[in-house]
């Protein structure tokens, strides 16, 4: 595997863990800001960091579905031109 390409699928994976780690502070903070305008605390906050790691993982479970399916396919072409 080509330099290049190690560097390409480690950004991949980096980009992957910090939108789920994003994605969980965005609902925390959401939540704990909708909580200090509305008096739940800390019932919003929960609820948004849940969220946030639902979404997240979601996005996670997709993107790594798509990956694979992206990698079977190179190795499919490669047994074929190869």
């Amino acid at each position: 595997m080509p330099q290049d390409r190690i560097w390409n699928v480690a950004a991949g994976y980096t980009h992957l863990g910090m939108t789920l780690a994003v994605s969980i502070l965005a609902g925390f903070f959401l939540g704990y800001w909708l909580d200090g305008k509305i008096g739940t605390m800390p019932l919003l906050t929960l609820a948004g960091a849940f969220t946030g790691a639902t979404g997240g993982f979601i996005y996670l479970v997709q993107t790594l579905n798509k990956l694979q399916k992206k990698s079977e396919e190179e190795d499919e072409e490669g047994q074929v031109n190869g």
